[in-house]
């Protein structure tokens, strides 16, 4: 009984944590244009095959400067609609993971427009 309440809570664990690493939610930032780099104006908070670089560059708050990728789901909800992150690396352990953009499906297809 005490593996099969361990092998429960590994899954809803494993579940919650990958459903939190997408970051939903009604976030409100205001992206500018400056040439060709968009400047994040407000603190925020993770590449397939199908996903491309862009020649456009993102700026966080700290002055950092990432290329910015395009990627396009394939599967659930948001399907056929494309969105932008960037690939940082943690300070804590040294990893890259995918920082996805806020408001990424405008500057995606303003990106899709030029």
């Amino acid at each position: 009984m005490k593996k099969f309440i361990s092998t429960i809570v590994v899954i809803l664990s494993t579940i919650t944590i990958a459903t939190a690493q997408e970051r939903h939610g009604e976030v409100s930032f205001k992206v500018k244009e400056d040439g060709r780099t968009f400047v994040q104006q407000k603190g925020a908070r993770s590449s397939s095959s199908s996903d491309r670089e862009t020649p456009y560059k993102w700026e966080d708050t700290k002055g950092n400067t990432y290329p910015i990728f395009l990627h396009t789901y394939t599967k659930g909800e948001k399907a056929g609609r494309t969105t932008c992150y960037v690939v940082k690396t943690s300070a804590k352990t040294g990893k890259e993971y995918k920082y996805y953009i806020p408001d990424g499906e405008a500057i995606a297809q303003d990106i899709l427009k030029r």
